[in-house]
């Protein structure tokens, strides 16, 4: 059986309640037991005391035939209670509930406990199921002086004793045992009632978080948690309406993820669908054709090999971009001589950029002074050669691409500007999107991945920097981003 937190809080206090009443009620009834033990003890040495004056009168107990048996008897059974007188050897010369001619019955008294106690300290007790007159009886007894009494029988007495029925002790104990139930049960009733109350108090804010925590579990993310109080409870709730901005934030960008996935190998496809099938038409065109032409062959031949360099680059740039965001690709920082290395990048791009009739220069300033940074340069290489390529390949014909670099106080910023057709500023926000092309017809005319410019921001931003971008329709574009200096 499942028991709810407010159950079980009712029956935590409720059973450590009773375990306490219990135990508190125990203690009680054993100190009041003592108590009352004591007190009658006490009052039994004083009665003890005044037989023993009475006993040394002639007017009372004895005379010269001998005790007046009759008047004993009559005193004890007045005071409700049992009187023994016995003599050193532990013999009985009286019991009040016994015959005169029945005490010759009664058995030796000597090794009675609190005959003994008394012989030993002059007064002794003990409690106990008296064999004569089959009743619980508390016995006290008293060892008493040879007296100074012209009676020769009352020298023979050495101990006085009394017994009364514990009857009335135990009737005052069992009274108080039942107020102490009553009380008990008063208690628990309205500590349960009070239990019930805190643990609703406590339990119901958190039954809100649950069922609010199953609607998040069931998917809807746009639940709320509500804060119930100041307490602890309401931090948790503060807690987990933090916890669950995260998870729409993760779950909002999980799904942009899902879209750029799918939207991702759409592209792929797409763009590995066409040099694919374009190597294909120009193969079987020449296997079923045959084609006698050289030139023709030639011209198909190197059509062919063009696409397929292009599903190469394509490959490369995929595999380079998966590397990159899975974290597999690893960077090396070092510093380096970075206008030894622009000049290198301008002398290797010089066949691409007369090819598109492009005049490509290294920037040099009246202020120029040798600078080194720090940065992965086979990577930088990858940055740098994608943005020449692109400065170049969406020029214009006499158009000018320029590289170069700014000493700030902090950084180096590196550039490519061009004089090309600029970007508009609706693509300027997505250019850096993979496989997003402003003009897809004249990017796919001039061999792009649409890759390139992931790719640059990826590496980039790995050397805590970021790509920017200045452009304008007719008159070109800037692309720039800073690096560490020595």
């Amino acid at each position: 059986m499942k028991f709810s937190l407010r159950q079980r809080l009712v029956f935590t206090h409720l059973f450590l309640l009773f375990i306490v009443t219990i135990i508190v009620g125990l203690i009680i009834i054993n100190e009041l037991q003592r108590y009352y033990t004591s007190r009658l003890f006490e009052e039994l040495k004083t009665q003890l005391n005044e037989i023993e004056h009475l006993l040394t009168t002639s007017a009372f107990g004895f005379d010269e035939r001998g005790i007046k048996y009759g008047q004993l008897t009559g005193y004890a059974r007045v005071g409700q209670m049992r009187l023994t007188l016995i003599d050193s050897t532990g013999r009985v010369v009286f019991e009040s509930e016994v015959a005169p001619d029945s005490l010759r019955q009664v058995e030796n008294h000597l090794a009675r406990p609190e005959v003994q106690m008394a012989l030993k300290a002059g007064f002794g007790r003990d409690e106990r199921l008296s064999a004569t007159v089959k009743r619980r009886l508390f016995y006290v007894a008293k060892r008493i002086p040879p007296p100074l009494t012209p009676f020769p029988l009352l020298a023979q007495v050495r101990f006085i004793r009394l017994a009364i029925p514990l009857i009335e002790v135990e009737r005052i104990l069992n009274e108080i045992r039942w107020k102490i139930v009553a009380g008990s049960l008063l208690v628990l009733f309205f500590t349960g009632l009070i239990s019930y109350w805190v643990s609703s108090r406590l339990t119901t804010p958190l039954q809100e978080l649950a069922r609010t925590a199953d609607l998040v579990k069931q998917g809807h993310i746009e639940a709320h948690f509500q804060r119930a109080s100041d307490d602890e409870l309401g931090e948790l709730a503060d807690l987990l309406n933090d916890m669950l901005a995260k998870v729409r934030d993760d779950w909002e960008k999980i799904q942009k993820l899902e879209t750029m996935r799918s939207q991702f190998l759409g592209n792929v496809s797409h763009e590995l669908r066409t040099p694919i099938f374009a190597v294909q038409g120009y193969l079987e065109t020449l296997m079923e054709n045959n084609v006698a032409n050289p030139q023709l062959q030639k011209s198909f031949v190197e059509k062919a090999y063009h696409q397929a360099a292009r599903l190469n680059d394509l490959l490369t740039d995929l595999i380079d971009i998966s590397r990159i965001e899975s974290g597999e690709m690893q960077m090396s920082f070092q510093y380096f001589d970075l206008h030894e290395w622009l000049n290198k990048q301008v002398a290797d791009m010089q066949g691409m950029a007369q090819e598109h009739q492009v005049l490509l220069t290294l920037y040099r300033s009246q202020f120029y002074r040798p600078a080194a940074v720090l940065g992965d340069r086979e990577r930088l290489n990858q940055v740098m050669t994608n943005l020449i390529v692109n400065a170049i390949k969406y020029n214009v014909p006499g158009g000018k691409v320029e590289v170069g670099y700014r000493d700030k106080p902090k950084h180096i910023e590196i550039f490519v500007a061009d004089t090309g057709r600029g970007i508009p500023a609706e693509h300027l926000s997505r250019i850096f999107e993979r496989f997003y092309r402003v003009d897809k017809e004249r990017s796919r005319a001039v061999g792009g991945t649409g890759l390139g410019l992931a790719i640059v921001k990826h590496i980039v931003e790995a050397h805590d920097s970021e790509v920017l971008v200045q452009s304008e329709v007719g008159k070109g574009s800037i692309f720039s981003f800073v690096l560490k200096k020595k």
